[in-house]
């Protein structure tokens, strides 16, 4: 590509290539800390398939995350993923929540997610992360009662990470 480039830049155009590597979000092929399952409530008053639940919420994350959609070293906040989920999946669906797989990680981990300066998200997860739920509990969410809101940050993961719950 760099040949034919060259060919059809000016001569005052220079060309200037950066390698670029993806940060793959959710799915099994994402890093482990950063691996995680969807927890869908749907709308009781409607009737719709769990399987076209998950398909048509699979498109709506998958639209989120396409390419020009993002920019180098930007950061993933889950809010916005939700809203934009559940506004792509309204009136079938109520709430959209975000449970990371990695024990010890609770309910709000995966709420920012931060990228390289070379890196773009993509996303990793398949309708095998997306389960259908009846109702939100601790044991749902992974939430670990008696903690405290506390933040970490790994440069070398560039993951923000929370634990959310009660005193």
């Amino acid at each position: 590509m760099a040949p034919t480039l060259n060919l059809i830049k000016s001569v005052s155009d220079e060309i200037v290539y950066h390698p670029v590597s993806y940060k793959i979000l959710f799915g099994a092929t994402a890093s482990l800390e950063l691996q995680a399952s969807f927890k869908i409530i749907k709308n009781a008053n409607r009737v719709i398939s769990d399987n076209d639940i998950k398909a048509r919420a699979i498109t709506a994350i998958n639209q989120f995350f396409a390419l020009e959609n993002w920019d180098f070293g930007d950061t993933f906040y889950f809010t916005e993923l939700s809203t934009y989920v559940v506004n792509q999946l309204a009136p079938d669906v109520s709430s959209f929540v975000i449970v990371p797989r990695q024990g010890g990680l609770g309910f709000g981990s995966l709420f920012e997610i931060k990228s390289a300066s070379d890196q773009l998200f993509i996303n990793g997860a398949t309708v095998d992360d997306i389960e259908i739920i009846s109702g939100i509990t601790a044991s749902v969410i992974k939430s670990i009662a008696g903690t405290t809101v506390a933040t970490t940050a790994s440069s070398q993961q560039n993951i923000t990470s929370s634990t959310y719950g009660s005193n």
